[in-house]
């Protein structure tokens, strides 16, 4: 299945129409272009090869790679972090699919109660840390869903501590998202609710 968004943004007295789209399993990219009055500004490319054929691969997942490149772009747009010189050629970015997202404590981030997650981002081609990558954490299947942000620090890392809402019957997912420039990448942890001891006869 093959997604896409399209937005038309106004930055001071330009409009600028953002349009990201997947290219499709034959060609896994996420393209995203920058148009004004019909004319390309720019174009990111980030690949998803590698996602792709891994067995964590999903359509939800690589929805959200696509939401989350397009909201990437949107921001740069309205921070000033991308701007464009009239009658300047388009630039294009080509980028891999070049971070990788990990939690450093998976078998003691849960303790009373509370959620103290630490969390490292890394350059998939260089294995340094990522600075400055954002870091969402949510609650997938809770009572209550709940998101948190963070950024990474020099030595890509990132923490982050919350009250542990309760699960749902069926339990729920811990989903640790991490977006940088160089690329995105999702880890998903699947929680059970503890089963009640029976009532003694």
């Amino acid at each position: 299945m093959v997604f896409g968004f399209n937005t038309d943004i106004r930055v001071g007295n330009a409009v600028f129409h953002v349009q990201t789209e997947d290219r499709g399993t034959g060609n896994p990219v996420i393209d995203t272009t920058i148009y004004t009055q019909g004319r390309v500004l720019h174009k990111r490319t980030t690949s998803y090869k590698e996602y792709l054929n891994s067995p964590d691969f999903s359509e939800n997942g690589l929805r959200e790679r696509l939401e989350s490149q397009h909201r990437a772009i949107i921001d740069e747009l309205r921070s000033g972090h991308l701007s464009f010189e009239v009658g300047a050629p388009p630039v294009t970015e080509t980028q891999a699919a070049g971070i990788n997202v990990s939690l450093l404590n998976p078998a003691s981030w849960l303790a009373g109660g509370t959620a103290s997650l630490k969390i490292q981002v890394k350059s998939q081609r260089s294995g340094l840390p990522v600075t400055d990558a954002k870091v969402e954490v949510t609650m997938e299947g809770v009572t209550r869903p709940l998101s948190f942000t963070a950024k990474t620090n020099a030595a890509g890392m990132a923490e982050l501590s919350f009250p542990m809402p309760r699960l749902g019957p069926g339990g729920a997912d811990l989903v640790i998202r991490a977006s940088a420039p160089s690329g995105l990448d999702e880890s998903r942890y699947s929680l059970k609710p503890k089963a009640r001891p029976h009532a003694p006869r």
